[in-house]
């Protein structure tokens, strides 16, 4: 645990790069080719790297480890812009708007667009769960539909998801003033277009407002499904420094807080703002709301061991290896371990989970003749 700490102190001065001399002592300590491996697990080596060939003086063994795994980063994410770009164009000539959610629309939201770990393209497409579906069915072949999105293979590169809603709460109540809130603020996410670097073109991304509250619920998902990775939270972090700069984030800062205390997240935002002051060092001044020690260090130990979207927690290793309601039993069983921290949505996980995976998927799957089972997202 103690590389894990001077790998985390060091990600901390990567974010605010100050003078080298406050990090010597810790750069003689770290195991530059275990950080590196931290880095890949949490999908975070742009980040470190950004930092380390702009600020400091390496050893060549080091340049040449740590220069090995980030040299694809930059081709791949204008791989990605470009991608974004064209099925954006593609959904608008059949006549759907689009918001691109996340992803590079975040990395964006870096000081150099191309140093995020890019992932999958999620497209959320406006037209509603039914009409999306068969749209993507008719000029695809989907492996799967869950209950927010569907995969679209419009690439062999890059996993792309067609959202028909962006987010969504297992306890039915809180969803239902969720999805309202949605449709109230959906015209303006369709129509809030932005330049991707370069001039490569143009896609929609979420208002500065609407993602400081569409993104605390993408994390609370994950925790209580795949898990969280660092590289989730440094794109809050970005997000909130970009949030300060708008002229409207005094303004809506109350309005913003209302709704993750009507939805119930103010708990889970309270654990976030711990990690975003605490582990990645933003001022105070970013936060929105007081941050809550116990419940940071609690989420900063899932983090940890679930690495980016739980694809290396160990805790999951015996549940991969079931199949059927074994498998689905194991991993209720896992996510009630949230219960006594957030248990507005997970005391109704098993209802909900019971209905997708048991009805909602197989009404799709017989419906339009749909072979299951998505590739592991990787946002």
């Amino acid at each position: 645990m103690d590389q894990i700490n001077h790998y985390l102190a060091f990600l901390k001065w990567c974010l605010n790069p100050t003078d080298t001399s406050s990090i010597e002592k810790l750069m003689e300590q770290l195991d530059w080719h275990g950080m590196k491996l931290f880095a890949k697990k949490q999908k975070i080596v742009g980040v470190y790297w950004y930092a380390m060939q702009k600020h400091l003086k390496l050893k060549d063994d080091i340049v040449l480890d740590w220069m090995s795994s980030s040299l694809r980063i930059p081709p791949t994410n204008k791989t990605v812009y470009k991608q974004c770009v064209e099925i954006t164009d593609f959904f608008q000539k059949e006549g759907f708007r689009t918001c691109i959610l996340k992803g590079q629309g975040n990395a964006l939201l870096y000081p150099d667009a191309y140093t995020r770990n890019p992932g999958d393209i999620d497209i959320w497409v406006e037209g509603g769960r039914d009409k999306v579906v068969d749209f993507i069915c008719r000029v695809s072949h989907p492996k799967e539909v869950v209950y927010h999105d569907v995969d679209f293979p419009y690439t062999k590169e890059i996993l792309v998801e067609a959202h028909f809603i962006p987010a969504y709460l297992e306890n039915p109540f809180l969803n239902k003033k969720l999805q309202k809130y949605i449709a109230e603020v959906a015209d303006r996410q369709f129509k809030n277009v932005v330049d991707a670097p370069d001039g490569i073109g143009q896609f929609s991304m979420p208002t500065l407002d609407f993602n400081i509250v569409y993104q605390l619920l993408h994390l609370d998902k994950h925790l209580r499904t795949e898990g969280i990775g660092i590289r989730q939270l440094i794109d809050y972090y970005y997000l909130l420094k970009k949030w300060a700069e708008s002229p409207l984030s005094k303004e809506k800062k109350q309005e913003i807080i209302d709704r993750l205390r009507e939805f119930k997240l103010m708990k889970f935002t309270s654990a976030v703002m711990y990690i975003m002051h605490n582990v990645l060092g933003l001022e105070e001044q970013y936060l929105l709301i007081d941050a809550n020690e116990k419940e940071g260090k609690f989420l900063l130990s899932e983090i940890i061991q679930s690495g980016d979207m739980g694809k290396k927690d160990s805790r999951l290793s015996d549940m991969r290896k079931s199949s059927g309601i074994q498998k689905f039993l194991k991993l209720e069983q896992f996510k009630f371990r949230l219960l006594t921290h957030y248990p507005s949505n997970v005391i109704w996980m098993p209802f909900h989970d019971l209905y997708v995976h048991f009805f909602y998927i197989k009404k799709y799957q017989k419906k339009y003749n749909l072979p299951g089972k998505k590739k592991n997202s990787n946002h």
